[in-house]
């Protein structure tokens, strides 16, 4: 059987509409709960792992089904800017925050740079072995990295990418190396 990892990011916050950093606690904005009862019909996997992030498991209770959670999936530690509105931070610290929105290496905020977090998503996605569908409910950012990593690109090239709210990549393993998969929609 082959193992297909499908990376979903998690419907959207408040927070995202404010233009905030995010936080862990952040939920579901309401309007946007029917939005997850249209996905069982998309996705059918064997299991679902989540984000320990608050709405990442709002979204994976959707699938109803016991999720677990993996914290190799959690959100970037954004630090000091958590939960804050990035129009604030840019205020406060408009040097910084260039330098975190282009330097990979970049933890202006004193949380986790992308390099470290692909650090975190490269060994998941190396460790991960188990046949079948898995469905894992994560953060956009995170997707990201994890596709910049399977393309080899350049970790840069996450600031190139634009994953709305519910948006999937499928991954699917052959041997030591993951493919991106692409299904029709026709």
């Amino acid at each position: 059987m082959k193992t297909e990892l499908i990376l979903l990011c998690h419907a959207t916050t408040a927070s995202m509409k404010r233009g905030s950093f995010p936080s862990s606690g952040d939920a579901i904005d309401e309007p946007e709960l029917p939005r997850l009862t249209r996905l069982p019909s998309a996705f059918q996997p064997d299991r679902v792992i989540t984000s320990p992030a608050h709405a990442a498991i709002q979204t994976a209770r959707a699938f109803e089904t016991a999720a677990s959670i993996d914290m190799s999936w959690n959100d970037l530690d954004y630090g000091l800017w958590q939960g804050r509105p990035i129009r604030e931070i840019h205020d406060e610290d408009a040097a910084g925050l260039g330098a975190w929105l282009s330097e990979p290496e970049s933890a202006a905020h004193g949380g986790e740079s992308l390099g470290a977090l692909q650090t975190r998503v490269r060994g998941a996605l190396e460790s991960w072995r188990e046949a079948g569908v898995t469905l894992v409910v994560t953060h956009a950012i995170v997707v990201k990295t994890a596709l910049a990593t399977v393309l080899d690109a350049p970790l840069a090239a996450v600031y190139c990418m634009d994953l709305e709210p519910l948006s999937a990549i499928t991954l699917t393993r052959s041997g030591d190396a993951w493919r991106l998969r692409h299904r029709s929609s026709v």
